[in-house]
C-alpha cells in the first residue's frame, strides 16, 4: 500500500492539488469504476471536470457520482451538469440536522485501487484553489491491508455504493425542480454569495485595526482549465469561482520510467568513428512501477505504449519488427525543447536474447543534433504518461 498527502492551496502551485489527480486518473485506461462522493458540488467543479468524464467513458464502464446538498452548498446549475453527464449521478438528503459532508474519490480496476480521502468538494475552489488536505492511497487487488480497507470503506457506506440507500435520489430535471421548490437547492450565483469569501457585514471599512492581515499568494488554475477554452464561457465561470489570472505551465502525467545517470550512447555523443544509435534504449533501468519491477520485454510495448497503433514491418530476414509513432514534449536542462513526434519501434526476436534490449524510441533528425550540442551524459532521463487523453508523452532530462 502506498499513502501520499494530497496538499493544495497552502503555496501558489499546488502540484498535488486533488483536481490534477482526478483528471489523471480518468484518463487512464486500467480503472473500469469511478465513484465520487462529495459534500458540495459547483457548476463551475462539474463543467472543468465534463471533458475528462466523457472521455472516461471509452474505458470506464461505471462512473458515479454522489453529492450532498445541504447549506445550500450545490447549486441547481451544478445538479444539472451532472444530469447532462449522463452517467450514474444521485442527490443524498436527509432532513434530520447532521448534514453530508464526505469527499471519497474512489477508482477501481482489475489489479489496482486509488482512493483519495479528504477535505475536497467537487467545486472549482475544492478541487484547485482552497487550502485543502487529502490522502491518496494505492494498494493491489493481492494488498491484504488494501483489501480490508475497501471492504470497510464499501460496508460502512453500503446503502450509497449499493445505490440503495433510501435517502438516495436520482438527479434527475423532476429531482433537480423538487428540492428547488423545496428551497433547498440555490441557483448558482446564491450559492458562491454563501460560500464565497466576502468581507463580513458590518465591518467598518474605515476603521484601524490592531491585527493586520498580510497579502499572501493563492493557488493557480491549472492549464487543462484554460487553454483553448478560455473563449468559452463554461471556462469563465471556473476563472470567476477561482478569482485567479494565472496558470500552471505543462502539467506532468504519472511517472512511467526513468533511466538514471544516462549512458553516452543513449545521449549520442560518440568519439572517433563509432556510429550514433540514434535510439533511445528502454531497458528495465532498475525501475520500479506501482512498487513493482517493470519487465522490458513486455511493458513499454503493452502497458506504456499498449494503445498506440503498432504496425509490422518485414524485414529482410522475413522477422517482423513493430512500429509505431507517438508524441513526446521533450524539456531538456528545464529548457522546452518542443513536441516531437517520433518513432518507437519493438523487435520481438530480441526478447530471447539474455541482455538485448527489444523497444527503442528513435530520436530523430532534429533531436539527435540537439543532443550532440548539448550533452546530457550522466543526466536522468524521465518518461511521465500523458497527464490528459490528447496530450503528448514528455520526457525530462536534467
Amino acid at each position: 500500500m502506498k499513502i501520499t498527502l494530497l496538499g493544495q492551496g497552502y503555496e501558489p502551485e499546488s502540484v498535488n492539488a486533488v483536481g490534477k489527480h482526478l483528471i489523471k486518473l480518468l484518463s487512464q485506461k486500467n480503472f473500469h469504476t469511478f465513484t465520487g462522493i462529495s459534500a458540495f458540488a459547483s457548476e463551475a467543479g462539474i463543467i472543468g471536470l465534463a471533458e475528462h468524464i466523457n472521455n472516461a467513458k471509452k474505458n470506464f464502464k461505471n462512473i458515479n457520482i454522489i453529492v450532498g446538498i445541504d447549506e445550500e452548498g450545490t447549486s441547481k446549475e451544478a445538479l444539472t451538469e451532472i444530469l447532462n453527464l449522463k452517467i450514474n449521478g444521485f442527490i443524498f438528503y436527509q432532513e434530520e440536522s447532521p448534514i453530508f459532508h464526505p469527499k471519497i474519490y474512489l477508482f477501481e480496476g482489475d489489479k489496482r485501487i486509488k482512493l483519495i480521502l479528504g477535505s475536497s468538494n467537487l467545486t472549482a475552489r475544492g478541487l484547485f484553489g482552497n487550502v485543502e488536505s487529502s490522502l491518496l492511497i494505492e494498494f493491489s487487488e493481492k494488498d491484504t491491508k488494501g483489501s480490508q480497507l475497501l471492504v470497510a470503506l464499501k460496508t460502512y457506506y453500503k446503502g450509497l455504493y449499493e445505490f440503495n440507500d433510501p435517502n438516495l435520489f436520482k438527479i434527475s430535471e423532476k429531482t433537480i425542480r423538487d428540492f428547488i421548490d423545496r428551497g433547498i437547492v440555490p441557483a448558482e450565483n446564491t450559492r458562491i454569495k454563501k460560500h464565497g469569501k466576502n468581507p463580513t457585514e458590518g465591518k467598518k471599512a474605515n476603521k484601524e485595526f490592531e491585527t493586520t492581515i498580510p497579502k499572501r499568494s493563492t493557488a493557480k488554475i491549472p492549464k487543462e482549465f484554460r487553454g483553448k477554452y478560455k473563449a468559452n464561457v463554461n471556462i469563465k465561470k471556473i476563472l470567476d469561482e477561482l478569482e485567479v489570472k494565472d496558470v500552471f505551465q505543462f502539467n506532468l502525467g504519472s511517472l512511467v520510467w526513468q533511466k538514471k545517470d544516462l549512458p553516452s550512447s543513449d545521449a549520442q555523443q560518440v568519439s572517433g568513428s563509432t556510429a550514433i544509435t540514434g535510439v533511445l534504449r528502454l531497458g528495465d533501468a532498475n525501475f520500479k512501477f506501482e512498487s513493482e519491477k517493470i519487465d522490458r520485454n513486455t511493458y513499454f510495448r503493452d502497458s506504456v505504449f499498449g494503445d498506440l497503433k503498432w504496425t509490422s514491418v518485414v524485414r529482410t530476414n522475413n522477422s517482423p519488427l513493430q512500429v509505431a509513432r507517438c508524441r513526446f514534449k521533450i524539456t531538456i536542462n528545464k529548457k522546452d525543447v518542443g513536441e516531437h513526434e517520433l518513432k518507437i519501434s519493438h523487435d520481438p526476436d530480441r526478447i530471447s536474447g539474455q541482455h538485448n534490449i527489444p523497444t527503442t524510441i528513435h530520436w530523430g533528425k532534429t533531436l539527435i543534433s540537439y543532443l550532440k550540442k548539448n550533452n546530457v551524459t550522466g543526466k536522468t532521463l524521465s518518461l511521465f504518461f500523458p497527464y490528459a487523453e490528447g496530450n503528448p508523452f514528455h520526457i525530462v532530462i536534467e
